[in-house]
C-alpha cells in the first residue's frame, strides 16, 4: 500500500488543528468551505493554510482559514448580566480552552485538492469532492506553500517580492518572471505603500538585469535610481524627445489649433520626415533631422495640391511650435544611448502640465516600442505612475491614451513589460486594468474596490471585505492561474534602496516656513 497524503505532506500530530465539524448554526462542510473544531491550546490565524484529510488516503483538500467564532453560553449578555447583579455563578466565564462549554470554530475556504499518485508524486486539481465531517485539519508546512500556489521557491527564479504569511509562520513570496511580460498593476490608497512595493520591484529587475524606463510625476524613484546606478532626467530639460520618430499623432498633439486643412498638409509632410528618419536610424543608430526639413516638406506638399498659402500658414505653426516646446528635439538625445547602459531611466515630470504629461509620456513610449520593434534598444520594463491620469476612465482620451492602451496590448510580442501605479483605479481605463495580469492591490476605498473585485480570480468575500482594512506595506496579489495558483496576502519585504520623498508634516511645515520669513 502506498503513501497517503497526509504522510507526504509530513503532517504530524503537532501541526493538527482540529476536526472538520456541521452544525446546524455554523454549518457543515460544502464545495467551498469546511467548519471545523478548533483543537484545545491551538490558535490558527487568519489566514492559515490547511490541509483536510478524507476518507481517500490519496486525496485531500487544501484551504485557507477565512473566518472564525468561538461560543460560550456562560458569556452570552443575560448570564453575565445575572453574575453581577446576583454575585452568583462561574466568576471566570472562560477559565481555558479546556473548559467544557467553550467551542471554537473556524472556517476555511476550499481552494483546491491534493492528489497522490501510485508512483507518489503529488499533483493539485480543481476542487470536485466533498470535503467530509469528523476529519483532521492540519497546518500546510511553509515550505510547500510555493509549490501550491505554482510559483517559484527561490528569488534566484522570480522577483523576490515579500512574504507570505501561513499563522505565525511566513515564506519568502517570489513572483514568476513571466507575469512582468505580462504587465503587472499596483493600486491601493494614498499612504498605503504602493511605491514602497514599486521600488521593491525595481530593485527586483535591476537584479536580474531588466532594464527600466520609469516615468516619475511624484519624485518617489529618483532616490532609488541613484542608489542603483541609474540616471534620473528631467523632462524639457535634459530629456527631450525626436520629433521625427513620434508619430503622427503624437506630433500634432504639440501644435495645437491647425485647421483640417492645414493638419492634411502636415500629416503628408510628417509621413516622409518620419520615414526617413527610422531609415537613418536603421543605418546610422541616429537621428538628425532639423526641423527646417519638415518646414520645406509642408510647403512643397502644400504647392503640389495648389495649396501653397495653406502650406505656408500650417509651416509656420509648426516652426513657432516646435521653437517654443522644450520637450522635442531635431536629434537622437543622449538618454535614449544610455536605455542600454545603465539599469534604470527615471524622467521626471512633476513639474509639467498634465497636458504635457500626457504629449511626452504618449510620445515617448510611441517611440521607444518602434525602436524595441526594430532591435534599437534591450526589451524593457515601463514604469508608470499615477496611471488614471495618463489612461482615463469614462470614455476620456488625452494624447497618451491610445499610444499606452496599444502598447499595453501588444507589448508583450515585441519583449516590453509595464507597470502601471494608480491610487483610483475607479478613475482608469477598465479595459486596461483588466489587460494587466498580475495586481497587487493594496488597501482601497470602497468605489476603488467594488471595480478591482472582479479583476482578482478566487478571492474570497471574506478576505475582499478586508481590503479596506489591509495594514501598511501588506497587498493581496492576484495573477492568471498559470502564473499563480491562488490570490496570496503578502507582506512586502523591506527595501534596499532608499524611498522617495516622505508625506510631509504640515504642522512642521508651517513652523519651518513662518521661520523663514522676514516681516
Amino acid at each position: 500500500m502506498g503513501r497517503s497524503v497526509k504522510e507526504a505532506l509530513s503532517l504530524r500530530d503537532e501541526v493538527r488543528l482540529g476536526t472538520t465539524s456541521s452544525s446546524p448554526n455554523l454549518g457543515s462542510p460544502t464545495f467551498d468551505e469546511v467548519p471545523f473544531h478548533v483543537d484545545v491550546d491551538r490558535r490558527p490565524a487568519l489566514g492559515t493554510y490547511v490541509i483536510v484529510v478524507s476518507d481517500t488516503e490519496e486525496v485531500a483538500h487544501y484551504g485557507r482559514i477565512i473566518s472564525g467564532t468561538e461560543d460560550n453560553p456562560r458569556a452570552n449578555p443575560a448570564s453575565l448580566q445575572q453574575n453581577q447583579a446576583y454575585q452568583v455563578g462561574q466568576k471566570d466565564p472562560r477559565p481555558t480552552d479546556r473548559a467544557p462549554h467553550v467551542t471554537r470554530v473556524m472556517t476555511a475556504e476550499v481552494l483546491g485538492e491534493i492528489h497522490l499518485s501510485d508512483g507518489g508524486n503529488k499533483t493539485v486539481k480543481e476542487p470536485n469532492q466533498l470535503p467530509q465531517t469528523g476529519k483532521g485539519v492540519y497546518e500546510l508546512p511553509a515550505d510547500l506553500i510555493p509549490w501550491l500556489q505554482n510559483i517559484p521557491d527561490s528569488p534566484d527564479k522570480g522577483f523576490h517580492i515579500g512574504q507570505i504569511e501561513s499563522g505565525n509562520r511566513s515564506i519568502d513570496f517570489v513572483l514568476p518572471m513571466e507575469a512582468i511580460a505580462r504587465h503587472l498593476a499596483v493600486v491601493g490608497k494614498t499612504g498605503v505603500g504602493k511605491s514602497y512595493a514599486v521600488g521593491v520591484l525595481i530593485e527586483e529587475l535591476v537584479r536580474h538585469g531588466i532594464p527600466i524606463i520609469a516615468f516619475d510625476v511624484l519624485g518617489d524613484v529618483v532616490n532609488a535610481a541613484e542608489d542603483l546606478g541609474g540616471r534620473n532626467f528631467r523632462a524639457g530639460e535634459d530629456f527631450r524627445v525626436p520629433y521625427s520618430v513620434i508619430g503622427l499623432s503624437e506630433f500634432l498633439g504639440f501644435v495645437p489649433n491647425l485647421t483640417s486643412d492645414q493638419s492634411e498638409l502636415v500629416s503628408l509632410a510628417y509621413e516622409v520626415i518620419f520615414n526617413k528618419a527610422f531609415n537613418n536610424l536603421e543605418a546610422t543608430g541616429e537621428v538628425d533631422i532639423s526641423i527646417k526639413s519638415l518646414i520645406n516638406e509642408i510647403q512643397s506638399v502644400g504647392a503640389e495640391f495648389g495649396q501653397a498659402a495653406v502650406g505656408g500658414r500650417a509651416a509656420r505653426r509648426v516652426e513657432t511650435a516646435f521653437n517654443r516646446n522644450r520637450l522635442l528635439s531635431p536629434k537622437t538625445e543622449n538618454w535614449l544611448s544610455e536605455v542600454a547602459e545603465k539599469p534604470i531611466i527615471n524622467v521626471f515630470i512633476g513639474h509639467l502640465s498634465q497636458q504635457q504629461r500626457n504629449l511626452i509620456v504618449g510620445a515617448t513610449a510611441r517611440m521607444l516600442q518602434a525602436l524595441r520593434k526594430r532591435e534599437k534598444i534591450p526589451p524593457f520594463v515601463f514604469v508608470l505612475d499615477e496611471a488614471h491620469f495618463f489612461l482615463p476612465s469614462g470614455g476620456e482620451i488625452t494624447p497618451s491614451t491610445y499610444v499606452i492602451r496599444e502598447m499595453i496590448r501588444t507589448a508583450r510580442h515585441d519583449a516590453i513589460g509595464i507597470a502601471l501605479i494608480t491610487q483610483s483605479p475607479s478613475s482608469m481605463d477598465k479595459q486596461v486594468l483588466l489587460t494587466c495580469n498580475t495586481r497587487v492591490v493594496f488597501a482601497l476605498d470602497p468605489d476603488d474596490l467594488r471595480l478591482v473585485s472582479g479583476t482578482m480570480g478566487d478571492v474570497s468575500e471574506e478576505m475582499m471585505s478586508r481590503i479596506p482594512k489591509l495594514a501598511k506595506g501588506t497587498a493581496i496579489v492576484s495573477s492568471a492561474t498559470d502564473i499563480m495558483r491562488h490570490p496570496a496576502l503578502v507582506r512586502i519585504r523591506k527595501r534596499k534602496t532608499r524611498e522617495g520623498a516622505p508625506t510631509p508634516n504640515l504642522a512642521e511645515e508651517v513652523t519651518k516656513w513662518r521661520e523663514q520669513q522676514v516681516f
